[in-house]
């Protein structure tokens, strides 16, 4: 997995990017999605931080964007909006899953025999 963080208008410490790396690896961990890349764009406005986070997934794009006047607030909201569409995302791909034939026709069976 691909992290790119990127400042504009700042520069990005240590301990800025360490944060961040260390925040998108508890976001992923226990998700069961092939994340390829994941990319981080903090832009600092005057006196305002906006947070950009685009999670790459196989087949899905997943987008958040934030402004804050915090820059780790600002990250924060957004780990936390992608963090959610992840979770529907994930019940979206585990709910439509075909089901086995062995369990399809274990379902239907006892319905068909009632309304004999």
């Amino acid at each position: 997995m691909n992290i790119s963080v990127i400042g504009r208008q700042f520069e990005i410490t240590t301990s800025i990017r360490e944060y961040v790396e260390k925040q998108i690896q508890l976001l992923l961990e226990d998700k069961a999605l092939n994340v390829t890349s994941v990319s981080v764009v903090m832009d600092r406005e005057k006196n305002r931080f906006k947070t950009t986070l685009v999670v790459n997934c196989k087949y899905h794009v997943v987008p958040a964007e934030v402004e804050d006047f915090d820059l780790y607030k600002s990250f924060d909201a957004a780990v936390a909006k992608v963090d959610s569409q992840l979770k529907t995302l994930r019940e979206k791909i585990r709910d439509h899953h075909a089901q086995p034939v062995r369990e399809a026709e274990s379902k239907s069976a006892p319905a068909s025999e009632s309304a004999e």
